[in-house]
């Protein structure tokens, strides 16, 4: 009950996707080196790795994780590893979401719940509230008290979306003063936080070219090895792809990911010819590397290609293969508005790894999985599925981006300026969330029965809770707010019909404004008030226009 009320991520799954990144053997180096020993064992150390993007800090990272867990933790009671992976894809990595998680893997290390958590749990009437950032923050130190060494490792804190905050809450945990306090965090090399965090920091690494060089051999050695795509090569085969991929990663900014891709490409060549004709036309950076894979996406494949890439590129939280396969469904060329069209499915959700190539990766589910509710009482607000981070209703494998780098080029001038072949899936902050709402918005509005919604709806339809609890964040984004798209502004009012079977069913799936407040409202309001409540401007005053009565009761 205390863990279930805690909510906290799924650690374990995001760190087994992490392992899959990584070679045996790659990142020696680093937890041979002197630097990394003396701040093992250095009082309230702070070590910070640092990286050129695709330069595989996380696989450093996962080095780290595994050195220290097999050799140190599961021998030493006293000590205690807690760690938490930034990444693009989650917007909800908030510091309360990683405290929270810190606090859950300490607990798991007592054995039993500790007094700590059983406080924190009672304090917020047991269950009933959500714990403040200050007494969640409390908890971590009261939990760090029980251990000799406690080891806090943070990946990528340049993906983290409320940087300041994050920066903020290590300067706190640092100048806690602790002795067995000792940080660790992966980044890029970023203005703002070398500015905050280099008064902090006791260590530091830079991967140079040499030690990056060598595990990128180690890598390539290991997929010529063991992949089931080479084992038809030659050895003199692969020599030469070795040979190749080293002599043109070397000085590349992002080379581990170049090398990644052209692995990839590599495992496609069907003959000795086409393997020696892939070599021979490498392309010569990153950016390069992902024109290319644009550019041979199929015709037919297009639409769906560039509507899969703004939602990865821009959703709330990672989402599933099955939630996946639903946008797809979803025809945004639809006559007039999109439309949902289940003729539309894939019949096998894995050719979405064909349309998107070496663009997206699949990973088990790194958020926990939690029972949906659906209300079938138009009249309570009490039992429906409130939980703003969409939560996940079934493990399915998700679906992401293959590396951050990927986003940042489909935002990029690079690819706005490129060929039309390429150009084509340019897209920026604004283009994403509007497709992303009006993906939504046409999802919802399929359910136009009375009743047409109950406790299968959410298995029936996978996108049903991501549609139903995330189309106003993405309407209301700072970008897209006020100037709503015709087309995103005509599936609102079409869902803002309050006699209509669409309206009723949205609002079982989910209320937007059901909370412990005894002042706010639980029953069903008119959609006047959720489009105020959304911060939808235009279609507030549409409604206005329209006779809707803003000074009536929930109104």
């Amino acid at each position: 009950q205390v863990y279930n009320w805690l909510s906290a991520p799924d650690h374990e799954a995001k760190h087994l996707n992490a392992c899959k990144q990584r070679q045996e053997s790659t990142g020696s180096w680093f937890v041979q080196g002197a630097c990394f020993k003396d701040w093992k064992i250095r009082s309230n150390s702070f070590l910070l790795l640092r990286g050129i993007p695709g330069a595989g800090k996380t696989v450093l990272w996962q080095v780290f994780l595994d050195y220290s867990i097999t050799r140190d933790c599961l021998s030493d009671s006293s000590l205690a590893i807690i760690y938490f992976y930034f990444d693009f894809h989650n917007a909800e990595a908030r510091p309360a979401v990683i405290l929270r998680s810190l606090i859950k893997q300490l607990a798991l290390h007592y054995g039993s719940i500790p007094d700590a958590l059983t406080k924190l749990f009672d304090e917020n009437a047991e269950g009933q509230r959500s714990p403040t950032p200050e007494a969640l923050v409390s908890t971590v130190k009261s939990l760090v008290g029980g251990f000799q060494n406690v080891y806090i490792v943070l990946d990528a804190l340049d993906e983290c979306q409320e940087r300041s905050q994050l920066l903020a809450l290590l300067r706190g945990i640092h100048d806690w003063g602790l002795d067995k306090v000792h940080l660790l965090a992966t980044s890029r090399t970023d203005h703002d936080i070398e500015e905050m965090l280099n008064p902090l920091v006791s260590h530091q690494v830079f991967m140079d070219e040499n030690q990056v060089d060598g595990d990128i051999r180690i890598h390539v050695l290991k997929s010529l090895e063991h992949d089931v795509k080479f084992q038809l090569c030659s050895a003199e085969e692969k020599k030469v792809i070795e040979a190749t991929l080293m002599k043109d990663a070397h000085g590349m900014t992002g080379r581990f990911r170049w090398v990644a891709c052209q692995l990839d490409a590599l495992r496609k060549c069907r003959s000795p010819a086409a393997l020696q004709k892939t070599l021979k036309s490498l392309p010569k950076t990153l950016y390069q590397t992902y024109d290319k894979i644009l550019s041979d996406i199929l015709e037919d494949d297009r639409q769906d290609a560039l509507t899969l890439l703004k939602w990865l590129a821009f959703s709330v939280r990672p989402i599933s293969l099955d939630e996946a396969v639903e946008v797809l469904a979803t025809d945004p060329t639809a006559e007039d508005c999109p439309l949902f069209d289940p003729r539309r499915r894939l019949r096998h959700a894995q050719e979405i790894l064909i349309i998107c190539s070496s663009l997206v990766i699949t990973t088990a589910p790194a958020v926990m999985v939690r029972n949906i509710e659906v209300n079938t009482n138009e009249a309570s607000g009490s039992k429906h599925n409130n939980n703003l981070d969409g939560g996940r209703v079934s493990p399915t494998e998700e679906l992401r981006l293959a590396h951050f780098s990927v986003k940042e080029y489909l935002i990029s001038e690079h690819l706005c300026k490129g060929e039309t072949t390429i150009s084509f899936y340019s897209f920026n902050k604004t283009m994403a969330d509007t497709f992303i709402a009006e993906t939504c918005l046409a999802y919802l509005l399929q359910f136009d029965q009375q009743g047409g919604v109950d406790s299968t709806t959410t298995r029936a339809y996978p996108l049903s809770e991501y549609a139903a609890t995330q189309w106003t964040r993405h309407a209301q984004s700072d970008t897209c707010g006020a100037s709503e798209s015709d087309t995103l502004h005509k599936l609102i009012m079409a869902l803002f019909q309050p006699k209509e079977a669409m309206y009723g069913n949205w609002l079982r799936l989910y209320n937007p404004d059901v909370s412990d407040d005894p002042r706010r409202p639980k029953t069903q309001c008119t959609p006047l008030y959720y489009a105020s409540l959304a911060g939808l401007e235009r279609a507030s005053r549409s409604l206005l226009d329209n006779g809707s009565d803003g000074n009536v009761h929930g109104g």
